[in-house]
């Protein structure tokens, strides 16, 4: 390999690490959004979606993008799309569930599993050797997120059902999880804008008939209502997972789910400022092992 190449490689993965970074931020946000909404979570889940559709093509237009037809795509990638946009309908859904159910924090530490499950199946599936510095980087974050989850909530107001938030969250990480391993085959072939704008248009078609039905209204009853779907669909989905969905590109699929750790400490910080949240100094010292533990598994997958 050339220097250059070598040079131009070496950016793109570090293009694609500081995307993975902004997505996490980004994504960070959705929990405290869901929760600022006043419309039920499947109704809140619909409208990140829907109004994430025409914010991605709007997107890829101004850069200058195309969407690739579906017609120009091989009839497998079609199906990993279509699989994909569904997984990722009932991730949402049963995201904006825990979140109703449980706090923010544990909401998205159950959710910081995705890791585990992603890297599993990605040896099984992708013949990916995870690295023994990365796995070191991976026991290090989840010690982090274990402690975490040991700490008493704290809540002034106790969440409805924790039992069934728990429960709600692992589903949705597995989702995630498949989501995640199927656009990582197609992302090879395919733009992130055509990849983000038809996973989003199915997933919102999935979504639409159960919104409907176990939604008390879909209408919200606020200027400010709005402005936080607004904020759900065009900051933490348009904006995270597109970062996420470029970053596949360059950075292996196990290092690109760590994401979501990196997720639960930006998704406590903010709860903490808005709601509440408690958020006290073995909170704060398992934040910083999360965030060490993604730059060692980011060492690991650079070298």
């Amino acid at each position: 390999m050339s220097i250059t190449s070598s040079t131009t490689t070496s950016s793109a993965s570090t293009l694609a690490f500081l995307a993975l970074l902004g997505a996490g931020v980004a994504v960070g946000f959705s929990p405290n959004f869901a929760r600022l909404s006043d419309l039920a979570p499947l109704a809140s889940g619909f409208y990140r979606l829907a109004f994430a559709v025409p914010a991605i093509w709007l997107a890829v237009l101004l850069t200058g993008g195309r969407l690739e037809p579906l017609s120009r795509m091989a009839p497998r990638h079609r199906w990993r799309l279509l699989l994909a946009g569904l997984a990722f309908a009932a991730d949402i859904a049963f995201w904006h569930l825990a979140i109703a159910q449980t706090t923010i924090l544990e909401a998205t530490l159950l959710s910081s599993t995705v890791p585990i499950i992603v890297s599993v199946a990605s040896v099984f599936l992708f013949g990916e050797r995870l690295k023994p510095l990365f796995v070191l980087g991976l026991a290090v974050a989840l010690a982090g997120v274990t402690f975490l989850a040991l700490q008493k909530t704290g809540a002034q107001v106790a969440p409805p059902n924790r039992l069934l938030g728990g429960i709600f969250a692992l589903l949705a990480a597995s989702f995630f999880a498949i989501y995640l391993l199927l656009i990582a085959s197609v992302r090879q072939n395919s733009s992130t804008g055509t990849i983000m704008f038809y996973t989003t248009l199915i997933s919102a078609l999935a979504m639409a008939p159960f919104a409907l039905a176990m939604s008390p209204t879909m209408l919200s009853g606020s200027l400010n209502g709005w402005l936080v779907l607004l904020g759900l669909a065009v900051i933490s989905h348009a904006g995270g997972q597109g970062l996420m969905t470029f970053a596949l590109a360059h950075l292996p699929t196990s290092f690109s789910s760590m994401m979501g750790l990196m997720q639960t400490a930006v998704a406590a910080v903010v709860a903490w400022m808005l709601f509440s949240e408690p958020l006290t100094l073995p909170m704060l010292a398992s934040g910083a092992a999360i965030l060490a533990g993604i730059w060692v598994c980011r060492k690991a997958t650079a070298a």
